[in-house]
């Protein structure tokens, strides 16, 4: 059997896949809007989002905030949870602290 001196040279680099995304439309005013807060768990991801809330509470008259806490970073929040902002609330705003 005859042996081959060819080599095959693989390229390992791949092209990345984006997904498309559009986002959220905006929404036309944030006057009486009802505002879902996840808190990450991450150190002083809870500052930032109260520091935010008080400020859109005061500047855009946000009429109700519901708050949900991720049990750490790492982890998906709770798909529950995810429905029920959904369902009750206009926006929802993640902060990820540190």
């Amino acid at each position: 059997m005859a042996q081959s001196n060819e080599h095959v040279l693989v390229n390992p680099t791949t092209q990345a896949i984006v997904a498309p995304f559009d986002g959220a439309p905006r929404l036309p005013t944030l006057a009486g809007t009802r505002l879902g807060i996840i808190d990450d768990s991450k150190r002083n991801a809870d500052a930032l989002l109260e520091e935010l809330v008080d400020l859109l509470r005061t500047r855009y008259e946000i009429s109700s905030v519901k708050w949900h806490r991720k049990p750490s970073a790492s982890r998906a929040a709770d798909p529950q949870a995810i429905k029920e902002l959904a369902q009750e609330c206009d926006a929802v705003i993640i902060a990820i602290g540190d």
